[in-house]
């Protein structure tokens, strides 16, 4: 897809409210707040790091979009859980799916499982566990396009530089970039 088909294709995603182009100060301000987030703890389990923002804004071209709740998310499986270099659980989005591997003795927090075979892991002090947040499957915007989801702190950053409503809860914000 070309940069006109893919801006084309985000001002067309359902939920979409606007979106601006993100400067290299505003790249490296964004980056900046995704950092200080993923030294804190994520999600209750672990420090993480999130893939989705960090990729997109590698991207020459990234834009910050403001979306409702009417933005039809993707389900895709958005957080993998390591220990070490390990993948010790991770989100399965498919109810079905979540439930056949509940029943083959796996831990399933919500949307997250546990790997039952993995668990041993988190007993050796080396292997520290971390939260992965990849980016969101968008296919509509063609295979260049990386979606993140960002962090409270790049969320808030990015509301206001959309000239949003920072108390509005049904508004939030993604990060698009591709080359």
């Amino acid at each position: 897809m070309s940069n006109i088909e893919i801006l084309d294709a985000i001002k067309n995603l359902k939920g979409i409210l606007k979106l601006i182009q993100l400067d290299e100060n505003d790249k490296a301000e964004l980056m900046r707040l995704e950092a200080e987030a993923e030294s804190k703890v994520m999600m209750g389990f672990s420090k993480g790091l999130n893939l989705g923002v960090r990729k997109a804004l590698e991207k020459k071209n990234v834009y910050a979009c403001l979306s409702d709740n009417t933005m039809e998310w993707p389900r895709c499986s958005l957080i993998k859980l390591l220990c070490g270099e390990e993948m010790i659980g991770e989100e399965i989005v498919d109810a079905a799916e979540r439930e056949e591997l509940k029943k083959q003795g796996n831990l399933c927090a919500g949307d997250v499982v546990f790997y039952r075979d993995k668990m041993y892991l988190l007993k050796d002090k080396d292997n520290k566990m971390k939260v992965h947040i990849l980016p969101l499957e968008m296919p509509c915007l063609g295979n260049d396009a990386l979606v993140g989801s960002p962090s409270p702190p790049g969320d808030l950053y990015l509301k206001k530089k959309l000239d949003a409503d920072i108390n509005d809860p049904k508004l939030g914000t993604v990060v698009i970039g591709f080359d």
